[in-house]
C-alpha cells in the first residue's frame, strides 16, 4: 500500500462520473472536518497487511493528534494496483477499524482539502 496522509482542516469531495470499477454508492458527496486524511492506493496483497497497515497510520494519528480519519481512493500513488474487489475490501476494513469515513471507489471526484501546514501535516509511507 501507499499512502499520503494529509492533517488538514477540512476535505470535501463531490462525484461527477462512474468508471468502469466504481461501487455503488449511496451519497455523492461528502465532507470532514479536522481530518487527517489518508489518500489510498492498495496493492496486491495488501489485504494481508491491515494490522501493519492500521499501525502505520495509528502512529500518524497519534503524532498529528488526529481524532477522525477520512480515507480516500487514489490510485495514482501506485503502478501496481490491487483487483477492485481486493482493494474494496481492504478500504472498508480500515474504515471499519478506525470508525472512519471514505471517499467511493472508482468514481472520479472533485475535491477540496485544506492542509493545517503545520510540521508534521504531511507525510507518504509504503507498506
Amino acid at each position: 500500500m501507499r499512502m499520503l496522509l494529509l492533517h488538514s482542516d477540512f476535505i470535501e469531495y463531490k462525484t461527477t462520473k462512474k468508471t468502469k470499477i466504481a461501487e455503488e454508492i449511496d451519497k455523492n458527496s461528502g465532507r470532514a472536518e479536522e481530518v487527517l486524511v489518508v489518500f489510498t492506493a492498495v496493492e496486491p496483497g495488501d489485504s494481508d497487511k491491515i494490522a501493519q497497515i492500521a499501525d502505520s497510520i495509528k502512529e500518524v494519528q497519534e503524532w498529528t493528534k488526529a481524532d477522525k480519519l477520512f480515507f480516500y481512493p487514489y490510485a495514482h500513488l501506485s503502478d501496481q494496483l490491487s483487483k477492485p474487489a481486493e482493494a474494496i475490501e481492504v478500504l472498508d476494513k480500515l474504515a471499519e477499524t478506525f470508525g472512519a469515513e471514505r471517499a467511493p471507489f472508482g468514481w472520479y471526484k472533485r475535491f477540496t482539502i485544506s492542509v493545517k501546514g503545520h510540521p508534521m501535516a504531511e507525510f507518504s509511507r509504503r507498506i
